[in-house]
């Protein structure tokens, strides 16, 4: 039976790598909900490119990453940042 999901484009930053990919909910759950899930240790992100947090170089794409969700620092929506920097470079 499938399920329908929402694609959610984030941001996740854990220990020196931020990662920007797809992650997927459903229809009506909070991005919170997302990695709470106890029952699961990794969350599934697809379309991935992985960034050092020191250079801000592309180290990796891939079409699937499994992130350890004791490793997030935290995340965001990508959305939410495109918006931040547009507000801010017109200031």
């Amino acid at each position: 039976m499938h399920v329908p999901k929402e694609k959610l484009r984030v941001t996740i930053l854990v220990e020196r790598f931020r990662i920007i990919g797809d992650m997927y909910r459903y229809p009506g759950a909070r991005m919170l909900d997302l990695v709470n899930i106890k029952d699961t240790a990794f969350i599934p992100v697809t379309d991935a490119q992985i960034y050092s947090l020191s250079d801000g170089k592309l180290l990796h794409s891939a079409s699937f990453v499994g992130v350890n969700r004791n490793a997030i620092t935290f995340f965001y929506p990508v959305e939410e940042s495109v918006q931040a920097e547009a507000e801010a470079s017109t200031k």
